[in-house]
């Protein structure tokens, strides 16, 4: 990406004021997708020294702030098992001390490992200047939200969870994500479809119902999720693969 200026603000209303300035200012978290792309952008704007980057306990939830890089997530004690566990798979150490949490989500892309995870949780995303939405909502609007992603906050409520990721080498794209986790309520997960994963909502209403027969829950998941193709892999492929791997989520998180 080529940038005619770079600016580094003192507070989240002066980088919002900048965002709003114009459509071509963009926002740099980790900036590793920034530096792929060969879009043009008027002024990027640098959050870094804002105070972005700490996890908190904040007693009914984990508080991430969005400059947190994922190999901080991954090392953190404060952060369910199972999303440190997917965080640690992401590529390699050199790859996740330089990307961002918030950069992750916020992107909505379709191969994130981190969205798809966040997914089976209870999670929300906290945009300045004043905007609380649910993580399951944000994904499924079109678009980006008009606002800055300062926090990600993770529920504390004893759920299980499980986390596949499919793919062809260890620093590959995956050509398939799902998280399953049971809580108070089943969540049923499918991600890198290769669209930006999604609740399969219907799956996840069956199994709250109370039905134990997890091939039928796997296959409602896939008959309601859209699958695509890729340079990787078929989409007739990866419904084979989900269809496998969410009756195995649900067993594991039921054992």
């Amino acid at each position: 990406m080529k940038a005619k200026s770079f600016v580094r603000p003192s507070s989240l209303e002066e980088a919002y004021n900048l965002v709003k300035a114009s459509p071509k200012n963009k926002i740099v978290a980790g900036g590793l997708w920034l530096k792929k792309g060969n879009a043009e952008a008027e002024t990027l704007i640098d959050i870094s020294g804002l105070g972005l980057d700490k996890i908190l306990d904040k007693k009914e939830y984990v508080e991430v702030g969005a400059m947190v890089s994922q190999r901080e997530l991954e090392k953190s004690p404060l952060v369910p098992e199972v999303i440190r566990e997917a965080t640690a798979a992401i590529m390699g150490p050199a790859f996740r001390n330089i990307a961002t949490v918030g950069g992750s989500v916020y992107g909505k892309y379709g191969f994130s490992d981190i969205v798809t995870v966040l997914l089976a949780y209870h999670v929300e995303l906290v945009f300045y200047p004043e905007a609380v939405i649910a993580l399951d909502e944000y994904v499924k609007k079109p678009g980006f939200f008009d606002g800055i992603l300062t926090h990600v906050r993770i529920y504390k409520d004893n759920r299980k969870a499980f986390f596949k990721k499919v793919e062809i080498t260890a620093l590959d794209y995956p050509i398939l994500n799902v998280a399953v986790s049971k809580g108070k309520e089943y969540k049923v997960v499918i991600g890198s479809r290769p669209l930006v994963a999604c609740v399969c909502e219907g799956a996840s209403a069956l199994a709250n119902k109370g039905e134990k027969d997890f091939e039928k829950i796997a296959a409602l998941a896939v008959e309601e999720t859209k699958f695509g193709d890729s340079i990787a892999t078929k989409g007739e492929y990866r419904k084979q693969l989900a269809l496998t791997y969410v009756r195995r989520g649900l067993e594991e998180v039921n054992k």
